[in-house]
């Protein structure tokens, strides 16, 4: 008598969206009797079908061919739920996520049961889409299904649930605290629909990372995605922007990128075939990048460094590491310069930054006041989002705050880096942009002028000589961006009262309708018998309450000694209801 969900491993997935390591992920099989349904026309968009099944199986990198293949047998058979569900499942991986709600409800629309995930996957829908409130409320019915009927595939969930709902409480804080700033795309052809990120100004040029490439370019083993290229964005005769890839000495399977100056002449770089993951220093010679020595006091063997800057005066490198004794996967790490040298060991820069979750992408400003970085901790609204520390009289550094929005979003948001004149870059995920992780800028405005009301005085008309009169030059009034502030959070209204449940009784339940007869001989109350026709089971139940306690109450006093107390949301039957549910 208890609901038998279909189990995907997409929940897998997720514990990579929040921690970084991908397990492993699966679609659900669309049957060809079901798809096709008699109708001709759709044998050869079934075949679309199979070929995206087969292409989501090798990687992320290939998510958005198999999107599209689903996208066109889509347009020919638009009722599938297994189709719907694949198709919301493919745009939560590779975006726009935002575009994945409609599908997912369309799923669940058309087959109550498509699987056990499918309010998590709801939920994440709806984030994306700002609406916390509908988020959290699938997010909590994900929680309360998995406890009442006990899915132990699913027991990973439930921390994860709690997380987003966080983040959701977060994202509602700083939405209604929102920056008044504007961010914008990069302009030209800097973005694509690749994933370009980790932007930085040298010499007035724009040099910046991006994975695309063209069908028969090699991938990276790891996520099947094109291989990590640097590129160069300037002005050009030609072109408003001209953009070029920029060659380096370690090849082409490599991932490989500039993070920061080092001195007036080096440079430093990111190698992925070294190690897991290594800090090197290079200089650029005759039009190209000579990667040298590795930065040994920074790398480990058996860990990866990633990101990397410093400040102008160079005396201290703040970077990123997964080396053990951290406080998460990713800490961020610093060293001292001691002598011209000679660098300290690394140290840890504390659990007032780093938390349990990934700390990434680290920025420090010029003048060495501010540090930036990209967290999964603290109060994200989603993935990735940027905060900023400033530096104290004491040299510690401040608790963090979150930049903001527009700034941050419920997409990851990462690779912030300031110029000196104190205009920011950062890359995104986030929906409207042209795919993947593109770059944004500050948008500066326009200056705002203000007139100046001349003051009128009326003075008593006298007769002068004509004479010539100047008039005072009007001042323009030039408005600044705000500051960031910090938002400190207040308790948050019941997202979910116990209103929107209902408990029921069910006093009786049969694979064939049963006559009213034989339902009055079980129950002889005057409530009157709801009828339900859930998995092929017809369930008959009574009452409406509020509460667990008055539910439980009545079961004991309807007269059917098998009765149990079973959970409603919205007319949806959650399941067997075995203690109260937690609105909190």
């Amino acid at each position: 008598m208890f609901m038998i969900w279909k189990f995907t491993t997409a929940v897998f997935l997720f514990v990579f969206l929040l921690s970084g390591n991908l397990t492993g992920q699966e679609l659900l099989p669309v049957k060809k009797s079901e798809f096709v349904d008699n109708e001709p026309n759709r044998k050869q968009a079934f075949a679309q079908v199979k070929e995206a099944s087969e292409l989501y199986q090798k990687g992320i990198g290939y998510v958005p061919l198999s999107l599209n293949l689903f996208l066109s047998a889509y347009n020919l058979n638009n009722n599938n739920p297994e189709l719907n569900y694949n198709i919301g499942l493919c745009y939560l991986i590779s975006g726009p996520r935002d575009a994945a709600l409609s599908y997912l409800l369309a799923a669940k629309s058309a087959n109550a049961d498509i699987s056990a995930d499918i309010h998590f996957l709801i939920g994440l829908a709806y984030k994306y889409q700002n609406n916390f409130s509908d988020a959290i409320i699938h997010f909590k019915m994900n929680k309360e299904l998995i406890q009442q009927n006990k899915y132990k595939e699913q027991k990973e969930l439930l921390p994860i649930s709690d997380k987003h709902i966080q983040e959701c409480r977060s994202g509602r804080l700083l939405m209604k605290n929102s920056l008044d700033l504007e961010i914008q795309p990069v302009e030209g052809n800097v973005n694509s629909e690749f994933d370009e990120f980790n932007p930085q100004i040298i010499d007035s040029n724009l040099f910046f990372s991006s994975r695309r490439g063209l069908e028969n370019d090699s991938r990276s083993p790891e996520d099947q995605k094109f291989f990590e290229k640097l590129f160069k964005a300037s002005k050009s005769e030609v072109l408003d922007i001209e953009v070029r890839e920029e060659k380096n000495n370690l090849g082409e399977n490599v991932n490989s990128t500039l993070l920061s100056k080092f001195d007036d002449k080096q440079f430093v770089f990111y190698n992925s075939n070294s190690g897991a993951g290594d800090l090197f220093l290079a200089e650029k010679e005759r039009g190209k990048w000579k990667i040298g020595r590795a930065i040994k006091f920074i790398n480990e063997k058996d860990s990866r460094e990633s990101s990397a800057s410093l400040p102008q005066s160079g005396d201290e490198i703040y970077f990123v590491s997964n080396r053990k004794g951290g406080f998460g996967d990713c800490d961020i790490y610093f060293c001292k310069k001691e002598s011209e040298s000679k660098w300290s060991k690394p140290i840890n820069i504390g659990g007032d930054i780093n938390t349990e979750y990934d700390e990434g992408d680290v920025f420090i400003s010029a003048d060495g006041t501010k540090l930036f970085f990209s967290s999964k901790g603290h109060n994200t609204m989603g993935g990735y989002d940027i905060f900023k520390s400033d530096r104290q009289d004491d040299g510690t550094w401040s608790k963090p705050i979150n930049l903001g929005y527009p700034i941050n979003s419920t997409d990851n948001d990462i690779t912030y880096y300031e110029d000196q004149n104190g205009v920011f870059y950062f890359a995104s995920e986030r929906s409207g942009g042209k795919g993947g992780f593109d770059i944004y800028c500050q948008k500066i405005p326009e200056p705002v002028i203000e007139e100046v009301a001349e003051e009128v005085i009326v003075e008593p008309v006298i007769e002068l000589p004509e004479t010539k009169i100047e008039v005072p030059v009007t001042l323009p009034l030039v408005s600044f961006k705000s500051e960031a502030v910090a938002i400190t959070e207040t308790p948050v209204k019941q997202e979910l009262v116990e209103e929107d449940f209902v408990y029921r009784v069910q006093i009786a339940a049969a694979r064939k309708e049963m006559d009213p007869k034989d339902l009055f001989k079980r129950y002889k109350g005057g409530e009157v018998i709801d009828h339900l026709f859930v998995e092929n089971w017809h369930k008959y139940t009574i009452g409406g309450f509020l509460t667990f306690k008055e539910a439980t109450k009545y079961r004991d006093a309807c007269g059917v000694k098998d009765a149990f107390v079973v959970l409603f949301k919205g007319g949806y039957r959650l399941g067997i209801a075995r203690r109260p549910f937690e609105a909190n």
